[in-house]
C-alpha cells in the first residue's frame, strides 16, 4: 500500500513497482507517521532528509522571536518538504515543518542525492531530473507568496490571493481555516475575518464554508495594486 502511495509522488513520475521498491530499498528510505501537532522538524535543527508527503498536510513555519508562528505555505499529498535545508551547507535550518493533520511521509536521506547507486543510475538520474522540477515549482510558489505578502493593505493580500487562488469559475477552495490563513497572510485571525466580511457586504465575494466565489472579478482587480 505505501509503494502505491508513493508512486502518486510527483518525486517518481516515471519510477514504478519493482524500480520503486529497488530505488527506497537503495536509498535507505522510512516510512514515519506523525499526529497532528507534531513538530516534524524545527527551524533550528537540519534533518538531513527530504520528506515525502503520502497522506494528510502539513506547514512549512517560521517562528518569530516574538513567539508569532508565520506560516511560509503548506505541504500537501504530492509534495516534498525538506530540500531547502540538504542543498544548503548551514548547520541550522532557517524554518520547521509541523503537520497540520495526521500525516504519513516517506524520509529519504539526503546523501542519496549526492551519489549513483551501481544498480539504479537510470533510476537515479530520472530522480533527480523530478527534484528539479518540483524545486522550479517551489520557486514559483515562493514568488506567489512574496507578491501577496509585499502589500501593507489586508485587502490588497486577500485579493492577490484570491486571484491566484480561484479557479476558472472564480471560485477558491479553502484548504486552510481562519486561524492557518491569517497565519499564512501574517495577519491577525480577527482583522482577516473583518476583511472577508466586508468584501462580503460590498458584493466582491460570497463567502461559504468550505469556498470562496469571487462575485466580482472587476472590484477584486482594483485593489491589486
Amino acid at each position: 500500500m505505501q509503494i502505491k502511495e508513493a508512486e502518486k509522488n510527483k518525486l517518481f513520475a516515471g519510477i514504478t513497482g519493482e524500480d520503486l521498491k529497488r530505488l527506497l530499498s537503495c536509498s535507505k528510505s522510512q516510512y514515519r507517521s506523525y499526529r497532528q501537532g507534531t513538530i516534524i522538524y524545527r527551524q533550528d535543527e537540519q534533518p538531513r532528509k527530504l520528506f515525502v508527503m503520502l497522506k494528510g498536510r502539513a506547514a512549512v513555519i517560521k517562528i518569530l522571536l516574538s513567539g508569532k508562528k508565520n506560516i511560509l505555505y503548506e505541504v500537501r499529498e504530492d509534495s516534498v518538504f525538506g530540500e531547502n535545508s540538504f542543498f544548503r551547507q548551514e548547520e541550522r535550518n532557517w524554518c520547521g515543518v509541523e503537520a497540520v493533520t495526521d500525516v504519513e511521509v516517506l524520509e529519504i536521506p539526503w546523501e542519496f542525492f549526492y551519489c549513483f547507486c551501481d544498480e539504479g543510475c537510470k533510476l537515479h538520474r530520472r530522480l533527480i531530473q523530478n527534484m528539479l522540477e518540483i524545486l522550479s515549482q517551489k520557486e514559483w510558489q515562493a514568488t506567489k507568496k512574496l507578491s501577496i505578502v509585499s502589500s501593507t493593505s489586508l485587502k490588497t493580500r486577500l485579493s492577490r490571493w484570491l486571484l491566484m487562488e480561484a479557479d476558472a469559475g472564480g471560485r477558491v477552495t479553502l484548504t486552510m481555516n481562519r486561524e492557518e490563513l491569517a497565519d499564512f497572510l501574517g495577519v491577525a485571525r480577527p482583522s482577516l475575518s473583518r476583511t472577508l466580511a466586508q468584501l462580503q457586504q460590498e458584493g466582491m465575494i460570497e463567502l461559504g464554508k468550505k469556498e470562496i466565489r469571487i462575485k466580482s472579478r472587476e472590484k477584486i482587480e482594483d485593489f491589486y495594486e
